[in-house]
């Protein structure tokens, strides 16, 4: 998943096993079990579920991060290798998206088999006066829903 925060995958993903090892009978200390349950109680099923995903497929394409989960003489190598992996991620991020822009026109348009927006997007502008919320097309597409009707009363505002 491009879009988790790695450090916190592995944080959730341990203490969701930590958890189910204590269900199933082994000790935790209380203070264990009140930090566990602060942290977990912050993240719903869908997020749980998207974080299990992510986090086994890193144990599975990466075993030697594995390997490090647990050591106190392996932290600050877990650590950092955790950041060489999210600066990873977030420059693929970064790529893909840039990538994106000089056809953000057509996968913008409603219909583009008819025509693209308009005025159309130039990745070779300078200005960005007329991007994002000031463009008449875009604007509405990037305003949340749930303030859409307000938006259209009037978009200059």
């Amino acid at each position: 998943d491009m879009f988790c925060d790695l450090k916190q995958v592995i944080q959730v993903c341990l203490l969701l096993e930590q958890d189910e090892m204590a269900e199933d009978g082994d000790s935790m200390e209380e203070q264990a079990k009140v930090g566990h349950k602060n942290i977990l109680n912050n993240i719903d099923d869908h997020t749980r579920a998207r974080y299990r995903r992510t986090f086994e497929y890193i144990m599975e394409h990466a075993p030697y991060l594995g390997s490090l989960i647990g050591k106190k003489k392996k932290r600050e190598e877990l650590t950092h290798l955790i950041g060489e992996m999210q600066n990873m991620v977030n420059h693929t991020h970064s790529e893909d998206a840039s990538r994106l822009k000089s056809r953000m026109g057509s996968y913008a348009a409603p219909n583009p088999d008819k025509d693209l927006v308009s005025p159309p997007i130039r990745d070779d502008s300078k200005s960005r006066s007329k991007m994002g919320f000031n463009h008449p097309q875009l604007g509405p597409l990037l305003c949340p829903a749930k303030f859409l009707v307000e938006y259209n009363k009037d978009p200059a505002e």
